[in-house]
């Protein structure tokens, strides 16, 4: 090379040496956090020693190269950024301190948060104190600048909002860097809303700010999607969420919210809008095509805009790995390729020494479907299990049964069998252009008792008299579990239970008998839980919450013959209040004895219609020794979640 050719060679490796454009002055809160280094918005610290160019230099070569002709990515408005998402709603420790690890790691410029950073849902100042000092001091670990978006578990009454306030400062705010405008808006303003005063700044700032060749815009809950929700049932929109559309126009903008605890990319008047699954906030975790996993989101801004990936803690995802789409088609898959298990439930006797677990395939996908597995849970005293593993496959349309037969050496108590699982590998063929279907399902396999509920061909006179019933077949077991104070539960004869069911074409009819020394009058109390949806629906979601009803009685006072109608019913949190409900209850020598009536249209509504062939339910003493004491709850069966979940619930069959 002549020294000619070496001069321009230099002359074009140092017009590529770039100069980093001035930042504009950031109008964010600074935290409550100092760490010594450059933060966006600050003029960068004079480095000692000597300057380098900034450019790529190629050495001058004749001939094959070995580098790619592909540009060199060092345009200087490119940018780096990372986005956290939700640390609580049910906080698993450490994830979050190792999202900041990772960043730490990884060093983008700046980070930005979407909200629910402490548990909250509190009014106790010390505890809310407590909890931001502990949030702030992982914050003290990252080595780059921390923007606050609050989110609902950051402020949920007044008192969070003035704390957060006595922190950060302003509720929503924004800044500027490189050309790009951020806006950090609260949606908790009141709850999933967007008041007057956040959206008339909003207008203001966005029109100010009608010159950046990117908007990034930052809140919590995903407010498009209640918007829409409401809007399609005909509703007008309580979030104020589409005049913030409408503020933003056709400006370039991409939206991020948390919140929901799962990924999805949306596309929307044709940008993205994400909102991002958790940093350590409660999470099923079951995967990518779940949505389901913990991550920091990695945010590079290139001159033509926003290229989105997610990193997880053990790697990165290109941001359509869930798509609107695809996660509308894997929820198709998980609804329409149902795996059932038919229920063992023995009407005479405490346990099982042979039966038969029938398993049964239901595809209504649209593609064929394939099921393995295998019985586990079982215990192991003289076990066959034939076959020891099984594999069903159906066509779309169509379904596939298989029996195993289990058997044991000697008869196995229920108790033992509560844990017994059908684990399951559910996989749908791939279609076209597309990767197979997959999910991993434990299907709970109903080895128990069945009490059998015959109809009555009398008229039930709803007065708290049992003279009627010919007998209590149901009582507590030896020991009965105890909840709360169980110190004070003296023994059988202290809140002692009976009870028995019937039914005839309208009622559900309980009657019951609490043998109890010392009556407390409206305190002493009788719950009875009753779960009336599908076997399939309660097995599969035990959640109480998802279809249960409670009824509460009060323990009477003296009346003579004069009955109490006190009751109280529960309200179901996806659901109105059951309706046609009616109690009576009367003292009696030692106790107290209750019929309670449950409408059968309640227990019709949750099976869609379908002839109802059985249902579960529990019955608790609550009771007390003296006025304002703490209760102890004797439960006739379930577990020490029996508030939440039906497991271990009576499984009552209807006897035609």
């Amino acid at each position: 090379m002549t020294r000619a050719e070496w001069i321009q060679a230099m002359a074009v490796g140092l017009a590529l040496i770039g100069g980093a454009a001035a930042p504009s002055t950031s109008r964010a809160h600074d935290g409550p956090h100092s760490h010594g280094h450059n933060h966006p918005g600050e003029a960068p610290a004079e480095a000692a020693g000597p300057k380098y160019p900034t450019g790529l230099i190629l050495p001058p070569i004749d001939g094959p190269k070995p580098w790619s002709d592909a540009p060199h990515l060092n345009h200087p408005d490119r940018f780096h950024i990372a986005i956290m998402t939700d640390r609580t709603g049910g906080h698993r420790p450490g994830i979050w301190e190792k999202g900041v690890e990772k960043v730490n790691l990884l060093r983008p410029e700046f980070v930005v948060s979407v909200g629910d950073l402490i548990e909250g849902y509190t009014e106790e100042v010390p505890e809310i104190e407590r909890q931001w000092e502990e949030f702030l001091g992982f914050i003290e670990t990252m080595e780059m600048k921390f923007f606050f978006v609050p989110g609902n578990h950051d402020l949920t009454n007044p008192t969070m909002h003035r704390i957060w306030r006595e922190h950060f400062g302003r509720e929503w705010y924004s800044f500027d860097y490189k050309g790009v405008h951020f806006v950090a808006i609260n949606s908790e303003d009141p709850q999933q809303h967007l008041g007057e005063e956040q959206l008339a700044w909003l207008e203001e700032d966005l029109a100010a700010h009608a010159d950046a060749r990117w908007t990034l815009l930052f809140l919590h809950k995903p407010l498009w999607t209640y918007a829409e929700r409401e809007m399609a049932a005909g509703n007008p929109d309580p979030t104020n969420w589409k005049r913030v559309e409408a503020m933003l126009g056709d400006r370039p903008h991409t939206v991020f919210a948390g919140h929901v605890h799962h990924y999805v990319q949306y596309d929307r008047n044709g940008m993205n809008y994400y909102h991002l699954a958790t940093t350590g906030g409660g999470s099923q975790l079951r995967g990518v095509p779940y949505g389901e996993f913990d991550h920091v989101t990695w945010l590079t801004m290139e001159p033509d805009g926003p290229r989105v990936s997610h990193l997880l803690l053990d790697g990165v995802l290109a941001p359509d790995t869930v798509t609107e789409k695809g996660i509308a088609r894997f929820r198709e898959f998980l609804t329409d390729a149902s795996v059932q298990v038919a229920p063992i439930l023995i009407t005479e006797g405490e346990g099982l020494d042979e039966g038969r677990i029938d398993v049964r395939l239901a595809n209504d996908f649209d593609v064929p479907v394939t099921v393995s597995g295998r019985i586990e849970g079982l215990p192991l005293r003289g076990l066959t299990v034939d076959p020891a593993s099984l594999e069903l496959t159906a066509e779309p349309g169509e379904a596939a049964e298989l029996s195993v037969r289990v058997a044991f050496g000697e008869p196995i108590p229920f108790e033992a069998l509560a844990g017994t699982v059908f684990t399951a590998t559910i996989t749908g063929e791939a279609a076209e252009g597309e990767a197979p279907l997959k999910a991993e399902q434990a299907v709970p396999v109903v080895i128990d008792r069945g009490y059998t509920i015959s109809p009555t061909d009398r008229d039930v006179a709803l007065d708290g008299r049992l003279d009627e019933w010919e007998s209590l077949r149901n009582g507590l077991p030896s020991p009965p579990m105890i909840l709360g104070a169980a110190e004070s539960w003296t023994g059988p004869g202290d809140a002692d239970l009976s009870f028995d069911l019937a039914y005839d074409d309208e009622m559900l009819y309980l009657a019951a008998r609490v043998l109890d020394e010392a009556i407390v009058p409206g305190e002493d109390r009788l719950e009875v839980l009753w779960d009336p949806r599908p076997m399939d629906r309660r097995v599969s979601d035990p959640r109480f919450a998802r279809g249960g009803h409670r009824f509460t009685i009060p323990a009477p006072a003296p009346n003579g013959d004069e009955a109490s109608d006190a009751l109280e019913v529960g309200r179901r949190r996806d659901g109105p209040t059951i309706e046609g409900a009616r109690a009576a209850s009367r003292q009696i020598e030692g106790g107290y004895e209750v019929e309670l009536a449950m409408p059968l249209s309640a227990l019709a509504e949750a099976q869609d219609g379908a002839a109802w062939s059985s249902f579960q339910l529990s019955v608790v003493v609550s009771d007390v020794d003296e006025p304002g004491a703490e209760p102890s709850r004797v439960l006739w069966r379930g577990t020490r979640d029996v508030d939440r979940s039906n497991a271990r619930f009576g499984h009552f069959v209807r006897r035609p």
